[in-house]
């Protein structure tokens, strides 16, 4: 019996591996649902990445923009007020410059009446020396003229000296 058992059952197992065939490895599928499940975090990190970048590219691009604008409105306030300092410092001058004008104008206009002053001075001195002169001839015409009376050479005179002093 036992010759009979035992080929029955070393043939069982083989059996029972022949119906049932080969046993599937539980690690195969559970790793094959990792891979996918890790493709598609991959994909979605990629996708975060990508997202991420244009983000900030565009958050770069308008603070670029916002640079720029800020930039140029500092260019230009600074040079208003460079233009302002240049203004006021063109207006002093200006007004420096019309102060030495208006004083040298005054003084011009003064030496001026003063030379006019002193070219009628200089005209009444002429008149009068030459007044003095035609008087002294006169006055000497009458001396040597005995027909003429005293008085009217005193006068005369007395007109001269009177000239002399002025």
């Amino acid at each position: 019996m036992n010759s009979a058992t035992a080929p029955d059952s070393a043939q069982m197992p083989d059996v029972v591996e022949l119906t049932s065939g080969p046993q599937p490895d539980p690690f195969v599928e559970a790793l094959s649902l990792l891979a996918s499940e890790l493709s598609g975090i991959a994909a979605r990190i990629q996708e975060l990445e990508r997202s991420h970048l244009e983000r900030m590219e565009a958050a770069a691009a308008k603070l670029r923009e916002q640079i720029a604008v800020d930039l140029k409105n500092q260019n230009r306030a600074e040079l208003q007020s460079g233009i302002q300092v240049i203004r006021e410092e063109y207006e002093q001058q200006l007004r420096l410059a019309t102060a030495q004008w208006e004083a040298e104008r005054q003084s011009l206009s003064q030496d001026l009446a003063r030379h006019r002053n002193s070219s009628k001075l200089a005209q009444e001195v002429e008149q009068t020396e030459a007044a003095l002169e035609t008087l002294q001839k006169s006055i000497q015409a009458m001396l040597d003229n005995p027909t003429v009376d005293l008085s009217r050479v005193m006068q005369e005179s007395a007109r001269q000296q009177q000239l002399q002093h002025i």
